[in-house]
């Protein structure tokens, strides 16, 4: 009778210990799995974030020559702001906006700076020629913004060209202009 119940001790302990062992090669298991993914994934980011190979094809490179490196964003605020007046249906309406504008040649500060008062005349004529339903809708004032980014640059560019013949000797290059007209302000009442 005193050996059944050391067997039962021993299968007991067979038993936490073959749980025990599961326990550490599942452990260890998960441990190399992570161990493997981390790997990949730092090997996959390197990957991605090298830089491309230098070209060797003769094309490749003339385009690489080609294209210069993107400045830095610049943007210039144009303060103070524009506010337009509309009588629609007999009623005084009002337009408030105010404009940024981005660009990336540092040169055309001064520029903008010194035509800025030919720039908000066109703009104010440009504003307060639109329907003021129109300017209500999304379509409207992309149109707005593409206008004005039109007569913007236009200005600019009559002036560039005036101070270029003016500077013959200078090199010619191609006049700057702004990327985009952005609203940072549009309130319509």
């Amino acid at each position: 009778m005193a050996a059944a119940p050391q067997k039962a001790t021993n299968d007991a302990g067979d038993e936490a210990g073959g749980k025990k062992k599961k326990k550490l090669l599942l452990i260890i298991g998960l441990a190399v799995a992570l161990v493997a993914v981390s790997i990949g994934g730092t090997v996959v980011a390197l990957k991605m974030l090298s830089p491309a190979p230098a070209a060797t094809d003769e094309k490749s490179a003339a385009k690489d020559e080609e294209k210069s490196p993107l400045e830095p964003a610049i943007y210039f605020d144009m303060a103070p702001n524009f506010t337009i007046n509309f009588n629609v249906n007999g009623r005084q309406r009002y337009l408030q906006a105010a404009i940024t504008l981005l660009y990336r040649d540092p040169a055309l500060e001064a520029l903008l700076k010194l035509h800025m008062p030919a720039i908000r005349n066109g703009l104010v004529m440009l504003f307060s020629g639109k329907n003021f339903d129109e300017l209500q809708s999304t379509e409207g004032k992309e149109t707005l913004k593409a206008e004005a980014l039109e007569i913007i640059n236009n200005q600019l560019k009559k002036e560039q060209q005036a101070l270029a013949e003016k500077n013959e000797d200078d090199e010619k290059k191609s006049p700057s202009t702004v990327e985009q007209v952005l609203f940072t302000n549009f309130v319509m009442q």
